[in-house]
């Protein structure tokens, strides 16, 4: 066994040499939240898998929504608003007689101020029964209501997407089905209509396999990009269907793909929209099965589709990278677009695999000034068992996007980058706040622009009102607001009369951001917040590469205190080790006498290696 020892002599907060070494940082927990039930005489056991985050209590902290209690239905974690959560308990009844329900989305669908759900319920094992899409309308305290369901035209479906299809500013929803089909149903305050169906023309046995919707000519109106396999599609096809803002949608082909799925995100600054398409690099082998078990020369393929408003998009190809698999296909939504270590950039993250379809984690290949992207990802591997979809949140509120996968929480611990400026002409860079994260009031907005045209003012709007407008071209600004969700936009304004517009969305509160703390590859790390009176918080955190972290143990003068184990079992034949969840960090409240205390952090990997990080700390 390989001991690997770092003495850690910095306080929390003043690690600054750590950013230089790691761009990225993630503290990785696996869920505790585990189920046992029994139905028809058999008892069941698990871990309970995270499906929507969000404020469903609305107590200005995130949440948590998990699936599935004994009635396949849902169970709701309170958070803290540091990074921890409440134990369990349950919140929604599933719909009769169904399965499970899949491919689960948040929103405040019928505009009260509330958090519903709505997902896609299966039943009869997904073959002869048609899958419903269901709406669960939150109550605001964590429960939800009995479910309403809707028929789907086809015998499958593979993903929903939420959007402004009509123009009315209801969240309407597209399901994405067998056969080349996308249901469309308008929300009409209270329910929902069936619409239409958008048939893609892939031929029979064809499947819209992910779908996505954003206003990517930044007009307000969503159009929604889709992608599909099987049929005449038979490497897969990618498309952006243009809506007229009236639900009525023409469709343009994009390309063709191996395995193919898309998000669409803010990538560049330029204020629209982009899709984001990820793909298998080459085909796999003959003779095995596509999308299950590539070779080992399977690549990672990215390309981008930049809105250009019009109707109209830029191609590039952001990454090719021949040492991972984009294994996200029977994932859901498993790419996205976000800005991960605030530096303004939009950056690539993943839920895929190392070469070779062993190793499952978050992936992220950074952003570059110009719109490109860094070509070897940071990699976070914490499972050998399969991916899942990405839900992106702030859950420790520090203004940082955090992730949760299956059941595993990736807590955000970069040190935030320096701002930088997007060499995109015209382009607004807002490297504070990151969109959807949560901010302690007053917030701080700072952003910078860029024109090949000379920038002649900067402004900023808060809900619509113009707060802030100075003849510069970048600042750094505070904004008092009162607590809850925000709108800001940031616009610049060159010589020619040409805006260009950067919009966030910021919940704020009054409190203090749950603590972090960053460790680079193969080390171990211990942050205490400064001012050591009892209690003290304690947080640690390793990082042990592309090998799964399956125990993080803290030591107080020589007691074992905290022990988080990851998901692991060995195989009785061949010895290897099988993990569904590894944790790497630890976070902890303890009541400590005055006097000095050794702490001692230890992160245990699959492969038997131990990362050792130690610290003195006196208590006042």
């Amino acid at each position: 066994m390989v001991h690997r020892i770092l003495a850690v002599l910095l306080l929390a907060g003043t690690a600054a040499a750590l950013s230089a070494q790691s761009s990225v940082s993630f503290e990785e927990y696996a869920s505790p939240s585990g189920y046992s039930y029994t139905q028809s005489g058999s008892t069941y056991t698990g871990e309970y898998q995270i499906v929507a985050a969000g404020d469903f209590n609305n107590d200005g902290k995130p949440d948590m929504v998990e699936c599935c209690d004994a009635g396949n239905g849902f169970v709701f974690s309170a958070g803290n608003g540091d990074g921890t959560f409440q134990a369990p308990v349950a919140a929604a009844s599933g719909p009769a007689n169904s399965e499970g329900t899949e491919y689960v989305t948040a929103a405040d669908l019928n505009g009260d101020g509330k958090l519903d759900l709505a997902g896609l319920t299966f039943f009869n094992g997904n073959s002869n029964t048609p899958p419903e899409l269901t709406i669960w309308y939150g109550n605001g305290n964590g429960t939800f209501q009995t479910p309403v369901t809707y028929s789907l035209s086809q015998l499958n479906a593979y993903g929903i997407a939420t959007g402004n299809f009509f123009g009315d500013g209801h969240p309407d929803i597209a399901v994405a089905e067998l056969n080349g089909v996308i249901d469309l149903f308008r929300n009409e305050g209270s329910a929902f209509v069936f619409d239409k169906s958008i048939n893609l023309g892939t031929g029979s046995e064809s499947e819209v396999n992910s779908i996505a919707a954003g206003d990517v000519n930044g007009t307000g109106i969503s159009p929604i990009a889709a992608t599909a396999e099987g049929g005449s599609a038979s490497n897969g096809e990618a498309y952006a269907l243009w809506n007229d803002g009236k639900g009525d949608f023409t469709q343009q082909d994009l390309g063709s793909y191996v395995d193919p799925i898309v998000n669409i995100s803010r990538l560049n600054g330029d204020g629209m929209m982009d899709i984001l398409v990820g793909y298998t690099c080459n085909p796999t082998p003959t003779g095995v099965e596509a999308g299950h078990q590539p070779g080992y020369n399977a690549c990672a393929g990215f390309d981008v589709y930049y809105g250009q408003g019009n109707n109209t998009l830029y191609k590039s190809t952001a990454i090719a990278d021949p040492g991972v698999y984009s294994a996200g296909i029977y994932a859901g939504l498993s790419l996205m677009g976000v800005d991960v270590n605030g530096d303004g950039y939009g950056d690539i993250v993943a839920s895929t695999a190392l070469n070779g379809w062993g190793e499952f984690g978050v992936f992220v290949w950074l952003g570059n000034a110009d719109g490109s992207f860094q070509q070897t990802p940071e990699e976070f591997i914490v499972s050998t068992g399969g991916v899942a979809a990405l839900i992106p949140a702030d859950f420790n509120r520090d203004g940082m996007m955090d992730f949760a996968e299956e059941n595993e929480l990736f807590l955000n611990s970069t040190n935030r980058a320096g701002c930088g400026t997007y060499t995109i002409s015209p382009s607004a860079t807002v490297c504070q706040p990151v969109d959807d994260t949560y901010s302690p009031t007053p917030v701080t907005v700072e952003a910078t622009s860029y024109d090949t045209d000379k920038v002649t003012a900067m402004q900023e709007y808060v809900d619509g009102a113009l707060k802030y407008s100075e003849p510069v071209t970048s600042f750094d600004t505070t904004f008092p607001v009162s607590d809850g969700t925000h709108s800001f936009v940031t616009k610049g304004w060159d010589a020619s009369g040409r805006s260009f517009v950067a919009d966030r969305t910021v919940t704020a509160y009054s409190g203090t951001p749950g603590p972090v703390c960053p460790a680079t590859t193969d080390s171990a790390n211990i942050c205490v917040p400064s001012g050591t009176s009892s209690p003290v918080t304690i947080v640690a955190n390793g990082n042990s590469g592309t090998v799964v972290p399956t125990a993080a143990q803290l030591y107080i003068d020589g007691t074992l205190t905290a022990n988080n184990e990851g998901y692991c079992s060995t195989n009785s034949g061949s010895g290897q080790q099988n993990c569904d969840g590894g944790s790497s960090s630890v976070q902890t409240t303890q009541n400590l006498s005055a006097g000095t205390h050794d702490l001692v952090f230890k992160l245990w990997d699959a492969d038997g290696d131990v990362y050792t990080a130690t610290k003195t700390i006196t208590v006042n």
